[in-house]
């Protein structure tokens, strides 16, 4: 009989800002689960910019996420996606917008590829 293993625990994601020492961490955010390790990505490091303008920025809470259509910018695929998000910090609520390429939704996709092909060895 085929032993299955359990899934490593995965470290939660950290991201450091270049300009200062502030740092965000995936734990300080609610409902991050519902984006992409790629959307995750991206939104850190835009919430790590927000606290080197404002330290009391954080912890926060994911409200709203909006995935449109592809389309094409320049020469480029992408994803526009906007992230309502509320920031008990400050006691906001305000948007994030970003665009995910195509190409970081196949190295995505690639990636989970690898790691299912890796766990049935």
């Amino acid at each position: 009989m085929e032993k299955r293993s359990k899934p490593e625990p995965k470290e939660p994601q950290i991201v450091h800002s270049k300009m200062s020492g502030s740092r965000v961490i995936e734990s300080e955010i609610k409902g991050i689960e519902e984006l992409t390790p790629m959307e995750r990505k991206h939104l850190l490091l835009q919430l790590a910019r927000d606290r080197v303008e404002n330290n009391s920025a954080g912890p926060w809470e994911i409200v709203h996420i909006i995935r449109e259509q592809w389309r094409a910018v320049k020469a480029t695929l992408a994803q526009p996606i906007e992230i309502e998000i509320r920031d008990a910090g400050k006691d906001s609520l305000f948007k994030v917008s970003m665009d995910i390429t195509k190409l970081e939704r196949e190295l995505e996709a690639g990636r989970k590829k690898e790691n299912l092909s890796s766990k049935t060895l």
